[in-house]
C-alpha cells in the first residue's frame, strides 16, 4: 500500500462527513445498535485520535525523541464520545474534516522513502505504511458500521 492510497482514503472519509451533514440529527445521533456509539460519538472518537496522532505521534516518528505513552483507550474513547454528545453534530463533522485535511497535508509532505522507514513505537517496529495502514483499517471498521446504521 503506498501513501497515496492511505490519503485517497482519508480524502474518501472526509467526503463522507462532508455527505452526513444532509442527514437527519436525530439519527446521527441514535445509537448504531443497542450499547454501542451513534454517528456522531464515532466520529467524535476518531477526531480525539487524530489529535492523538498529529501531536504525539507525527511529530515524534524520526526524531531523536521517545515517544510519549500512549492514553488510556478506553477513557479517551469514552471523553470522546461524551464531549461529541455535547456538541452540534454540524461543529463534531467540521472538527473531524479539519483534522483529517491536516493529516493529508502532513502525509503529502513527506518523503516516499520514509513512507517504508522503519519505526519504533514504544516495544513495536513498524513502517510508517503499516501503522497508517492500521488506522486506515480501524476507520474502514467504523465506516462499515456507520452506512450499515444509514442504510437501515
Amino acid at each position: 500500500m503506498d501513501k497515496t492510497e492511505i490519503m485517497e482514503h482519508h480524502l474518501d472519509f472526509i467526503e463522507f462527513a462532508r455527505v452526513l451533514r444532509a442527514f437527519d440529527e436525530e439519527l446521527l445521533r441514535k445509537p448504531i445498535t443497542e450499547g454501542k456509539w451513534s454517528i456522531v460519538e464515532i466520529i467524535g472518537h476518531l477526531i480525539v485520535w487524530d489529535k492523538f496522532i498529529l501531536r504525539d505521534r507525527i511529530p515524534y516518528f524520526f526524531s531523536e525523541n521517545t515517544f510519549l505513552a500512549g492514553p488510556d483507550v478506553a477513557a479517551l474513547n469514552e471523553r470522546a464520545a461524551a464531549s461529541a454528545r455535547g456538541r452540534a453534530v454540524a461543529i463534531v463533522l467540521a472538527e473531524f474534516s479539519d483534522g483529517r485535511t491536516q493529516l493529508v497535508e502532513i502525509l503529502k509532505g513527506m518523503p516516499n522513502e520514509l513512507w517504508v522507514a522503519e519505526i519504533q513505537i514504544n516495544q513495536s517496529k513498524l513502517t510508517l505504511c503499516s501503522y497508517f495502514q492500521g488506522l486506515m483499517e480501524h476507520d474502514l471498521h467504523h465506516l462499515a458500521q456507520m452506512k450499515e446504521m444509514i442504510k437501515s
